[in-house]
């Protein structure tokens, strides 16, 4: 795939995901991370090349269509409209609405069940821009929860959220009966609670499968610039060590990929259900 000015933004990236896995997306700063999620929902949409989404061409769905198979939480927040809590969840069932009366027999219950799974029943009434950056956070992911989504693509959830509500998001993550599609910085929490991992360098997947088998000394090396030790904690948890290469040997490094190869193109199998 090639946006414009045919500047790289990713090659030949591919793979499935199966119904209820979580699948994490790791890479260094600019590795294309957020430029495979944002195809994904519909947000990026001038480039050459195609994405396909169970088994069709995202270009060829509605923006209803897409809505109904795919959620997306972004970084960006709201945070300077007048919205109730309670108003910016019920967005989320826009997609179910009847498009002449505006029925939807089903939003209280998935509403409110959606609401108590991320504890959520004291803030409605609550301004939304009142709220901390992690509970805006926190709003947004159940807003696309109610969504009823195929695929949840979560684009770094959580930053701004506390530990506390990290882990009680990734546990979330763990229940739904969706696939979820998650771009983290937090290794660890990457390898505790996702059943695969994509590793991405310079727009393209260099590395798939689960966490304790990819996230090697080598990879760290060669996508991440750092020296790193890889362990089994007491807990019997993925863990790892890392401090920096040498400034030389960094530098090196980017020099050689600033040669990669800029005509690229980006295309997908037939997936199965819930599959990016």
């Amino acid at each position: 795939m090639s946006g414009d000015q045919q500047r790289l933004l990713l090659d030949d990236v591919s793979f499935s995901m199966r119904p209820g896995e979580v699948v994490g997306v790791l890479g260094p700063n600019g590795a294309g991370k957020t430029t495979l999620l944002r195809c994904l929902f519909g947000a990026l949409r001038q480039y050459a090349g195609s994405v396909c989404l169970n088994g069709r061409n995202v270009r060829d769905l509605t923006d209803r269509q897409r809505a109904l198979q795919v959620a997306a939480v972004t970084q960006e927040m709201p945070a300077d409209f007048q919205l109730s809590v309670r108003s910016v969840i019920a967005t989320g069932r826009t997609p179910h609405q009847h498009w002449f009366t505006g029925n939807d027999p089903d939003a209280e219950q998935v509403i409110n069940d959606a609401v108590r799974q991320f504890h959520l029943s004291r803030y409605l009434d609550r301004d939304i821009s009142e709220l901390s950056g992690g509970e805006r956070k926190r709003v947004m992911i159940c807003r696309a929860l109610v969504q009823q989504p195929q695929l949840l693509v979560l684009d770094e959830p959580c930053n701004h959220l506390d530990i506390e509500h990290q882990l009680s998001l990734m546990q979330l993550l763990r229940k739904l009966p969706v696939s979820s599609l998650v771009s983290l910085h937090d290794f660890p929490l990457a390898a505790r609670y996702c059943d695969r991992v994509l590793v991405m360098q310079q727009g393209r997947l260099v590395g798939e499968g689960s966490p304790q088998t990819v996230l090697t000394p080598e990879l760290f090396e060669k996508v991440f610039a750092v020296s790193a030790n890889t362990y089994s904690n007491p807990w019997e948890q993925w863990s790892f060590y890392a401090t920096s290469l040498p400034f030389f040997s960094c530098t090196k490094k980017k020099k050689e990929q600033a040669h990669a190869r800029s005509n690229v193109q980006f295309s997908s199998p037939p997936c199965q259900s819930g599959a990016a």
